[in-house]
């Protein structure tokens, strides 16, 4: 499957730069910190889930299509992180924990809508994603032990989000925060604590910085002085 996921992505890329309008195109890499949490099915009373820091890193080709829409495509890798943890019957310390870890690659296509100045944008789109490797770790006081859950390796999330441009001459700086929220099933049975979770999903949130530069002539991506 992820064979399928880069000929489809290479498609897409060949799509847009075979297009006539080649001129409104602009490539680019980006970096990000993330936050994982689960969302759905917990055990009520025993615990909650807790976001942890990640980092996602990706390629970026965006097109406009005149100065107020565009498209965007940002193929990548993430490493996601979260845990779950319960706490003792005061609830003033964690007696027990479980820690996630998830390495996957991840092809966001997002629709932007520009701001007439050209600097602040809003995005909404769809990001499917694949699991390469899903960990969980529980940590208590006794002992740690490490284990495979079996989990769906295809995703597919929802997003939302906004950012803004700093012009660097042609190129530019690009500061986005993203909300994903998975909308299919995470889990076959992530067993935790004794309990099924069977309706687990993903929620995120992304902090992403990259660099563009665009090609060709490039009047949709001039920042404009609105008087």
């Amino acid at each position: 499957m992820p064979h399928n996921v880069i000929k489809w992505t290479l498609l897409l890329l060949l799509a847009f730069v075979a297009t006539p309008q080649y001129a409104q195109i602009a490539l680019g890499v980006n970096a990000g910190i993330t936050s994982l949490k689960f969302s759905g099915d917990s055990p009520d009373g025993i615990g909650s889930f807790v976001s942890q820091p990640g980092f996602s890193s990706g390629l970026r080709f965006d097109y406009r299509f005149n100065d107020a829409l565009a498209v965007s495509m940002q193929p990548g890798f993430s490493y996601l992180r979260s845990k779950y943890v319960v706490l003792n019957d005061s609830g003033t310390s964690v007696i027990d924990s479980t820690y996630f870890t998830y390495n996957g690659i991840s092809v966001p296509l997002h629709a932007l809508a520009w701001s007439k100045n050209g600097r602040f944008y809003v995005l909404a789109g769809i990001e499917f994603s694949y699991i390469l490797k899903f960990e969980q770790e529980v940590a208590n006081s006794i002992s740690i032990s490490s284990t495979t859950p079996e989990v769906k390796l295809y995703n597919f999330s929802v997003q939302f989000g906004a950012g803004f441009i700093i012009p660097l001459g042609k190129p530019y700086l690009s500061f986005e925060i993203r909300y994903s929220q998975g909308f299919t099933d995470f889990n076959q049975f992530m067993g935790q604590l004794g309990t099924y979770l069977p309706r687990t999903k993903l929620t995120n949130i992304n902090y992403v910085v990259g660099i563009q530069v665009p090609l060709g002539n490039t009047d949709v991506y001039q920042v404009k002085k609105i008087r």
